[in-house]
């Protein structure tokens, strides 16, 4: 069986709070580890694949919310810039439960919930609607734990797709 070349990891320089992938070398694939560098679209890549690959990480929803409120302009430019990507992601590190119950359950305080705009099921019609017109795949990963697993095993089957082949 072919092993795909070594990749490296590209964060972007604005993503917060982000995961880091460290240098790896095993049997099945080997990582070169991380850079930081300023991506115009999405919040990691992969070094040589910056045009076919953008993974977007959102740790609440509450921080999609704001995406969808009073940042809705700038982050629909974002979603629409993914438009030429042919592999593109909104990676969730919460679940489609939190979603349903928003704002229960988030880290806006309930003193505050009167004056949230954004509701439940706008979000949930935004989020179906970008893997609909705009080809994002939507996953709900329930936690930031999880997030950071898909998301370095999105990396690996995206190196292995350009370099290998399906394995």
């Amino acid at each position: 069986m072919a092993k795909a070349p070594a990749y490296t990891v590209i964060k972007d320089t604005r993503e917060q709070d982000g995961y880091t992938f460290d240098k790896f070398h095993g049997k099945y694939f080997s990582c070169n580890g991380m850079i930081e560098r300023k991506l115009d679209t999405g919040d990691y890549s992969l070094l040589g694949f910056e045009d076919k690959l953008c993974i977007e990480r959102k740790a609440s929803v509450s921080e999609l919310a704001g995406n969808l409120g009073k940042d809705k302009k700038r982050f629909m430019a974002e979603i629409d810039r993914m438009k030429d990507f042919e592999f593109k992601f909104l990676v969730l590190e919460f679940s489609l439960e939190d979603v349903m119950n928003f704002p229960e359950g988030s880290d806006i305080p309930e003193s505050k919930w009167s004056q949230i705009r954004i509701t439940n099921k706008y979000i949930l019609k935004m989020l179906i609607e970008f893997q609909m017109y705009d080809k994002v795949h939507v996953i709900f990963c329930g936690n930031r734990k999880n997030a950071k697993l898909v998301v370095n095993s999105i990396l690996k089957r995206v190196n292995e797709f350009y370099t290998i082949g399906r394995k």
